[in-house]
């Protein structure tokens, strides 16, 4: 196989890595010499302007075969703000695919921010078996809600309630982000992203005050639900950020009112125990699960983390309590995509809190993939399904409900942030 070089994306570079782009995703882009100046242009300043996202590309003899998009994240790890690194639009020159070009760029994506000493690295997979072989761990499951508007709480009053525009970006970005800081999962809001939120012209933004501080916020837009009649629309919504339940109350109103004219409200969320908040929390499919479950939402998988330093897990998810639990085992970690041998280490519990432990010191071992263990250490998956489902084993079973107990944590992950 021909060397690879992989380098960061000059300008000269994104007309070619545009016409990849569009090859590898033709989804809603025109291939037409116009759409990819325009695309390219639109990359290249993401670039300049981000301050957080790089595109890198990979050559042969000088030619671009493929490329992705770098981002640097601050991402709260169980409270801890700590640096992360995000890979998306990783694309193929159709010419090149099975050549290997998307393996070495995920393996310099996760050796690039390894270097930086960032141990999580996340991404949303096109196929997360793909990614599952290469390490990464499924992250919290996206529910998606078709609600009807009706069924959200009203109130006679819409106090605290307003529209948004690009003037309340300071406001909307430190709601967020005191959020997020709360928030075990989410990553921080930089000026830029606010700034894309109002260059979508078919974003809405509506915020609830609490006094002078906005203290939660709505983005939203429309989907048409039958072309040949324009006045059947869905409202969609694009982000939902509260820091309080009043705040989510007015929010709720405003969906509430907004019954006359739209039919559902789509909403995609990590929270999956949005029915206790509605008065009819069916979705629009009528379908009935044995014997009488009435469908309320679709799930899936999608987010996915990787632990790349397992010798630094003491040090890097210091700000994770593990429930008061004492003990002290070994980990035995398989990643065939980046290492022939297993890693291997010791970690001590003391009334909940991670250190570094002596092998002699330990009582059992657990032995599980690179990929479990990151969904384990991410808080996204209960110990003992991975070992009910043979994914973990553990050296003596009688200590699973201390590994389950030390592991359990409330809530989940939470990423509202797509890249």
């Amino acid at each position: 196989m021909q060397q690879s070089e992989i380098r960061k994306l000059t300008e000269a570079d994104f007309p070619g890595f545009a016409h990849i782009a569009i090859q590898a995703f033709p989804a809603n882009k025109e291939n037409t010499l116009e759409y990819k100046e325009k695309l390219a242009g639109n990359l290249l300043r993401t670039q300049q302007k981000s301050g957080n996202i790089e595109f890198y590309g990979l050559f042969r003899e000088g030619k671009l075969l493929g490329g992705m998009r770098l981002h640097s994240f601050e991402l709260n790890l169980f409270g801890k703000i700590v640096p992360a690194g995000g890979v998306g639009l990783v694309a193929v020159d159709l010419l090149h695919k099975k050549e290997k070009v998307a393996k070495e760029l995920i393996e310099f994506f996760i050796r690039h921010f390894k270097e930086k000493g960032m141990s999580v690295t996340l991404l949303y997979p096109f196929s997360p078996g793909f990614y599952k072989k290469m390490g990464y761990g499924y992250g919290t499951k996206m529910n998606q809600y078709q609600i009807k508007p009706g069924s959200f709480p009203g109130a006679d009053s819409k106090e605290g309630l307003t529209m948004l525009t690009e003037t309340d970006g300071n406001a909307i970005r430190e709601c967020y982000n005191r959020f997020a800081k709360k928030t075990h999962g989410m990553i921080l809001k930089t000026a830029y992203d606010i700034e894309k939120i109002f260059e979508n012209p078919e974003n809405r933004v509506a915020g609830f005050f609490s006094g002078s501080e906005l203290k939660g916020y709505i983005v939203f837009g429309f989907e048409q639900v039958d072309k040949k009649n324009f006045l059947r629309n869905h409202l969609v919504v694009r982000e939902l950020i509260y820091e309080t339940p009043k705040a989510l109350s007015g929010l709720a109103v405003f969906l509430n009112t907004q019954a006359d004219q739209i039919e559902r409200v789509i909403f995609n969320t990590q929270d999956d125990a949005l029915e206790y908040m509605l008065g009819d929390p069916a979705n629009s499919s009528n379908h009935l699960i044995p014997s009488v479950f009435h469908e309320t939402n679709t799930s899936g998988v999608g987010l996915m983390y990787r632990v790349s330093l397992p010798e630094n897990i003491s040090t890097h998810f210091s700000g994770r309590h593990f429930n008061h639990v004492s003990t002290c085992f070994t980990m035995r970690i398989h990643d065939s995509f980046l290492l022939e041998e297993p890693s291997f280490v010791c970690l001590k519990l003391e009334d909940g809190m991670l250190g570094e432990g002596k092998e002699e010191e330990a009582e059992f071992e657990i032995e599980l993939d690179g990929s479990d263990m990151s969904s384990l250490l991410m808080g996204a998956v209960n110990a003992r399904k991975l070992y009910q489902f043979g994914r973990m084993k553990v050296s003596d079973p009688s200590y699973l409900g201390l590994i389950e107990k030390a592991f359990q944590t409330d809530p989940k992950p939470v990423c509202m942030t797509p890249f």
